[in-house]
């Protein structure tokens, strides 16, 4: 037997209680039309009682079953009335989109040659100052302070350049990020205007991500991966 017919008995069983308390009611008045007996009543009040506790067994029993269903069913993401959700790997755009996979080599590279730069510029003052070590007594006097002056503003140069390339590559990261950024929120929601598809995109990544679960039917990752790759060989083309 399926909830509601349960609950169509029930209810039934209810009406005949009720019933049957308005007859022995009647029944009372007329037996004892004058005299009042307080054991009739309490009759009729543990009748009520009965009623009232089936009524919110009926209420509660479904109520538990129907949560007891929806508690057991499995999982599923619904998208009710106007919105609609999907979700971005970030992870899988920044590995496998060509515009950051360039931006990527490009600043691998200016790293590798700002390192160089210092490492050969540390190297030349190096070799500048063993070779006056060796022969700075050959030099006069006015020579040498003017020797060590420059040795000396070689080396705060060189320290200055230790604490400024790695802000000037920090810098040059975060404009490519912004860039990048620009790039992929543009083409979103100039394919969502497009496709009229969804309400919310939200961005999902392995390290860095508010959500704990999103289900694999919202993620639209490969779209709009295929999509970014297609407009930015457009772009070069041109």
């Amino acid at each position: 037997m399926n909830t509601d017919s349960v609950v169509e008995q029930n209810l039934q069983n209810v009406a005949e209680q009720v019933q049957e308390v308005e007859q022995k009611q009647q029944q009372i008045k007329e037996e004892q039309p004058k005299k009042k007996s307080s054991l009739p009543l309490v009759a009729i009040i543990v009748s009520l009682v009965a009623i009232v506790l089936s009524i919110v067994s009926l209420v509660c029993g479904k109520s538990d079953k129907d949560g007891e269903a929806s508690s057991t069913a499995p999982a599923k993401i619904l998208q009710k009335g106007d919105l609609k959700i999907a979700y971005v790997n970030t992870d899988t755009i920044m590995a496998k989109y060509e515009m950051a996979v360039e931006m990527q080599k490009e600043i691998t590279q200016k790293q590798k040659q700002a390192e160089q730069t210092f490492q050969n510029t540390q190297a030349k003052f190096q070799s500048d100052y063993q070779d006056y070590m060796k022969n700075g007594d050959k030099l006069t006097l006015t020579q040498q302070k003017e020797k060590e002056k420059e040795l000396q503003n070689r080396m705060q140069q060189i320290q200055q350049m230790q604490t400024s390339l790695p802000m000037q590559l920090q810098e040059e990261q975060l404009k490519m990020n912004k860039k990048l950024l620009d790039a992929v929120y543009a083409f979103i929601a100039d394919y969502n205007k497009k496709h009229d598809k969804y309400n919310v995109i939200l961005s999902n990544s392995y390290a860095n991500s508010p959500t704990l679960y999103i289900d694999k039917g919202m993620d639209i990752t490969e779209e709009i991966l295929k999509g970014l790759n297609e407009e930015y060989k457009k772009y070069k083309e041109n």
